[in-house]
């Protein structure tokens, strides 16, 4: 027999949203991944660090300069540097390359608000060098810089041709000029005041070919930091033909995150024996965002190559 409707209610049933609700496993997934994240992680950092100083090999590694003033060796109908250019060396930007830990000032061409005495700058040359203006048995050229709160300086190089130039420095407030030196350097810049560097160039007779510069290099130490790499030793690449590391020369490398940043295009000089070697390939391991390690694919610099020449 057939039961009325009229007797029943109808009853809509809502089903659980089964995303919404929390469960054991949720909260074990949660718990593993903050345990990861906030000890795993880490450990795994920290072990890296400590495998490389177990056998480390130590190392200058020379950060690739990608913004800044454009060297005064780029051809602009070329749209490429020079690639010899002791200025960029061949990387287009000022100063070229920045040694991991160091702060870099270069004065060159480019550099802002020179102020310049009986000296010209030579533009049919690449880069453009300073040099006396014709006539002239003596002249100079100014730079104010500014130093920053440094443990040492690391660099001091003037990229020059010809006998008769000398550099000096002294504060902006003074008129007190010094020769200049790491330890006049070290000295002034503890002031904490702007300095104002000075380049003399100057010759016995007007006869004379002029002497000339390009730029001073000045790098300072700005932290102390040891940089370990874990790589193949010199005798396990070379072979019969090759004592030098020279020709073709590939291999690995190990980068603890010591390092915070590596590209491709890096240079490192390994310590030991002053070979550099170029960076070709980087994968970055960071597990979770938190960087562990740098594995590297590198090449060895030619001795003809301007990077051979880094200071």
């Amino acid at each position: 027999m057939l039961r009325s409707t009229k007797f029943f209610k109808r009853v809509q049933v809502e089903r659980p949203n089964r995303q919404s609700v929390v469960t054991p496993t949720d909260q074990l997934v949660d718990n593993v991944h903050e345990l990861a994240q906030t000890i795993l992680a880490p450990a795994i950092q920290q072990r890296s660090k400590n495998a490389v100083t177990v056998d480390r090999i130590s190392v200058r590694y020379y950060q690739q300069i990608a913004t800044g003033r454009l060297c005064s060796c780029f051809k602009k109908e070329y749209d490429n540097p020079e690639m010899h250019c002791p200025v960029c060396f061949g990387g287009g930007r000022v100063g070229g390359y920045n040694v991991f830990g160091t702060s870099l000032t270069v004065v060159d061409a480019t550099y802002p608000s020179l102020t310049t005495l009986n000296v010209t700058m030579n533009d049919e040359v690449w880069p453009w060098s300073f040099e006396l203006v014709e006539g002239s048995l003596e002249g100079y050229v100014e730079a104010i810089i500014d130093v920053p709160s440094l443990l040492d300086v690391d660099v001091i190089k003037l990229y020059r041709t010809g006998n008769y130039i000398k550099v000096t420095v002294r504060k902006q407030s003074e008129l007190c000029w010094h020769t200049l030196s790491r330890s006049s350097l070290l000295s002034l810049a503890a002031s904490k005041e702007k300095l104002v560097i000075r380049v003399t160039l100057s010759r016995k007779c007007t006869e004379d070919v002029t002497p000339s510069f390009t730029h001073l290099y000045l790098r300072y130490k700005l932290i102390t930091v040891e940089l370990y790499v874990d790589m193949p030793r010199p005798g396990e690449l070379r072979n019969a033909d090759n004592f030098d590391l020279t020709g073709l020369q590939t291999t690995q490398a190990f980068f603890p995150a010591t390092l915070p940043r590596s590209k491709v295009g890096d240079i490192f000089k390994d310590l030991r024996n002053e070979y550099f070697w170029r960076i070709t390939e980087v994968t970055v391991n960071n597990p979770l965002g938190i960087l562990t390690s740098w594995d590297v694919n590198v090449r060895a610099v030619e001795s003809f190559e301007i990077f051979a020449q880094l200071p």
